[in-house]
């Protein structure tokens, strides 16, 4: 009976209340003792202080409509990311903090409807040292707020002020920059190590400086974010473009073979042969004159190369030479001011082998200025008539 006393389990209170020391226990049985004996102040203390305890009536649909601005069905689709919110304590804290830093409550709504996750951000780890860093390197509370919108759950990752660091010299201001990642947020999200450093690199020893390459990523601005095997294959096609790396239309061209891929460039090559009668020496000359005319729909391009050579009468080897006429608008450019120009050279107002590039090149103040304002006293009716060719409507003759 004594020995079985002896084997007995000791109650948890008795060993609570008894000196460690005069209890013979393992040691890991007297660790996990002095933890809970040192714990249980804490929480005596926590039952009759008053705690950040779950809000029983806190709903996070409604927070985001009330506090943060958002409409309903954005609260609806935002709440499914952040429904594990239970108390509004470090939402409240974010959302202060973001208004002292300077930001307008329309300002924070686009933030959090783009990125809900950012009301249980840790603001000394991550929201105020990022917002800090940003401010550092020229960055406007106005234009943190549109990277935070544009970039989403990626502004909160460790690397994203350095990305932002990265791409500031090429593009040479922070306004360029937001407008490229407006176009393409991958290029503050893409890997810089393996992606992105290795494109720039590349399109510099293709001949390419900064300043272009920032250009570049206006005109296509996934290019530099794709895989490098696809960079170099883009610089191979504008080579067989006919248009040599370090020349001025290079990088008019990359961005063209950047754009669409040489199924696309094929068949639009055999549009101009067909429609123009061009040999691939010509589209070669063509291209170089104006890469971009490989974006332009196979459509444009063929109603364009009939109106030029049947209705105008130009040769196609002047069309070659001047080729950027095959991307204007048939409609509102082309048509009428050939129309203008036409009715200018049968009153003999204007040379007979009066340029037709120089009448569709400049801008439409420009046009206005030389070929219709100077003449409205002997065409009456001169600027009606553009006008009514510019608005696609039968023009009223000019008298």
């Amino acid at each position: 009976m004594g020995a079985a006393m002896l084997l007995a389990p000791m109650p948890l209170l008795l060993l609570a209340s008894t000196p460690l020391a005069a209890v013979h226990l393992p040691a890991r049985c007297r660790l996990r003792l002095q933890l809970l004996s040192r714990a249980a102040p804490e929480a005596a203390s926590a039952t009759t202080t008053t705690t950040t305890a779950p809000d029983n009536h806190f709903s996070v649909e409604e927070y985001l409509i009330s506090n943060c601005n958002l409409t309903q069905p954005q609260a609806h689709k935002a709440s499914k990311s952040i429904a594990h919110l239970k108390s509004r304590s470090n939402p409240d804290a974010v959302l202060a903090f973001l208004a002292d830093f300077g930001l307008s409550p329309k300002e924070v709504a686009a933030i959090v409807a783009s990125n809900p996750r950012i009301l249980c951000a840790r603001i000394d780890r991550s929201l105020a040292p990022i917002c800090s860093e940003l401010r550092a390197v020229g960055l406007s509370p106005s234009q943190i707020a549109r990277l935070a919108q544009i970039t989403g759950r990626y502004f909160l990752c460790r690397s994203f002020v350095s990305k932002v660091r990265f791409w500031l010299p090429l593009f040479g201001s922070s306004e360029r920059l937001l407008q490229a990642s407006d176009w393409n947020y991958w290029l503050l999200t893409s890997d810089l190590e393996k992606v992105v450093e290795p494109n720039v690199s590349f399109l510099k020893e293709c001949g390419l400086s900064a300043r272009d390459i920032s250009k570049l990523l206006v005109a296509a601005p996934r290019l530099v974010t794709m895989h490098p095997d696809y960079v170099k294959d883009a610089v191979r096609r504008a080579i067989q473009l006919g248009v040599a790396p370090g020349s001025q239309m290079f990088r008019h061209a990359l961005s063209t073979a950047g754009c669409i891929g040489q199924d696309k460039i094929d068949a639009k090559v055999a549009v101009l042969k067909e429609s123009l009668g061009w040999s691939q020496e010509e589209v070669n000359l063509a291209v170089s004159k104006a890469p971009r005319i490989l974006v332009a729909s196979e459509e444009r391009l063929r109603r364009n190369a009939e109106f030029l050579i049947d209705e105008v009468g130009l040769q196609p080897q002047y069309v070659a030479r001047r080729s950027v006429l095959l991307m204007y608008s048939l409609e509102r450019r082309l048509v009428p001011r050939h129309l203008v120009v036409k009715l200018l050279k049968e009153r003999g107002l204007i040379e007979q082998d009066r340029c037709f590039f120089n009448a569709v090149a400049p801008t439409e103040e420009k046009f206005l200025e030389k070929f219709v304002v100077p003449f409205e006293g002997c065409v009456p009716g001169l600027a009606d008539a553009y006008e009514s060719a510019c608005a696609g409507k039968t023009p009223v003759q000019a008298e």
